[in-house]
């Protein structure tokens, strides 16, 4: 977009990131922070976009695919000027936290399973930011888009890092989920009480186990409900999680364990390989029904075991839902058993967290 280009408002940030260094860094503090977005940047920026935005035809048009990709549903309700602006705000403090984290060393939210992947205080891994950056201002150079350094060497950095979970098996239409996703377009799901039974996954402690005691509990939990024909597929959901950079994907090894071991055939087992969190389980397997056609007015079942249902199914879990996602991606209906709850998905769980990068 040509306008933001040119205004000179924005092309000052433009200038302030790609001044080069005098002197040589001393930790990776000094090198991200021109591509951080302080408040008073968020602001002043938010501010000027609505501010061009005004009667102008191609803020219009990409407001309305905005909305219509759901990426940003939490704030549907918003008019177009708030919408704008608070979208703005969530990518940049989203690019604040991949710069601070995975530049800087900074103490993620969730430190053992998201930290940066090296000694972020060693010379050899602030040579390596500061290449990064120029890479990212070189990459920046034929657009020059006023958020196109920071954006750049935030994607450097996770590169860098080996932190690609968030794409990592995309796209899942094409690869592990083909063949349910040609199932799903030639199921009468009327024909069974539910639509899905997702599973809840729960990795194990050590790098040697695929899949760790509870992960298979639940699958046990979970086959009880399929051979009772509950629901025609099953969700098997949970990525690379635990412990910290582990190379087994939960709701793969689970996919494997289901056809291996219980021969469920592979066209009634869909995977959501990404989700970090029980929150995330939730709103990234709606995400999927959604998707792929699975009908989110008809009741779907979450299976897992006691303790993790309890909490599943608790109003702490609602709280952290709130606190971390900023809705409810799912609400949960009658509870069958200690291990099996009845849940509707929201179609809000299709709004993107930038300030988890490895599971947005």
């Amino acid at each position: 977009m040509n306008l933001l280009k040119t205004d000179k408002q924005l092309k000052s940030y433009w200038d302030k990131m790609t001044i080069p260094m005098e002197t040589l860094p001393q930790n990776g503090k000094e090198i991200i922070t021109p591509f951080l977005w302080s408040e008073s940047d968020i602001q002043t920026i938010g501010n000027r976009l609505v501010d061009l935005s005004k009667g102008n035809a191609d803020f219009k048009d990409l407001i309305k695919k905005l909305r219509d990709s759901n990426q940003y549903a939490n704030f549907e309700r918003a008019s177009d000027d708030e919408y704008l602006y608070d979208i703005w705000e969530q990518c940049a403090k989203g690019l604040d936290t991949v710069l601070e984290v995975y530049g800087a060393g900074k103490m993620p939210f969730y430190k053992n399973i998201d930290s940066v992947s090296f000694d972020a205080k060693s010379k050899r891994y602030l040579y390596a930011v500061a290449t990064l950056k120029t890479l990212a201002i070189d990459d920046a150079q034929e657009e020059q888009l006023f958020f196109q350094p920071s954006l750049y060497l935030a994607l450097n950095l996770l590169y860098a890092n080996h932190k690609d979970e968030a794409v990592r098996y995309d796209p899942l239409d094409k690869k592990e989920n083909v063949k349910a996703v040609q199932t799903i377009k030639n199921t009468d799901f009327k024909s069974y009480p539910y639509a899905s039974i997702v599973v809840l996954g729960g990795g194990p402690e050590n790098y040697r186990d695929k899949l760790s005691i509870a992960g298979k509990v639940n699958l046990q939990l979970a086959m009880k409900e399929y051979r009772a024909k509950k629901a025609p597929f099953i969700i098997v959901s949970g990525g690379h999680v635990h412990p910290y950079m582990t190379p087994y994907c939960e709701a793969v090894e689970m996919k494997q364990a289901l056809m291996e071991e219980y021969g469920v055939p592979e066209e009634y087992i869909i995977i959501e390989p990404y989700a970090r969190h029980t929150t995330t389980n939730m709103r990234n397997a709606t995400r999927l029904m959604v998707e792929y056609g699975i009908p989110l007015e008809q009741k779907s079942l979450v299976v897992t075991n006691p303790s993790h249902s309890d909490y599943t199914g608790s109003e702490t879990f609602k709280r952290r839902c709130q606190e971390e996602l900023g809705y409810q991606p799912v609400n949960f209906h009658e509870r069958l058993s200690p291990t099996t709850l009845e849940f509707t998905g929201n179609k809000v769980s299709f709004h993107q967290n930038p300030n988890q990068p490895l599971d947005p």
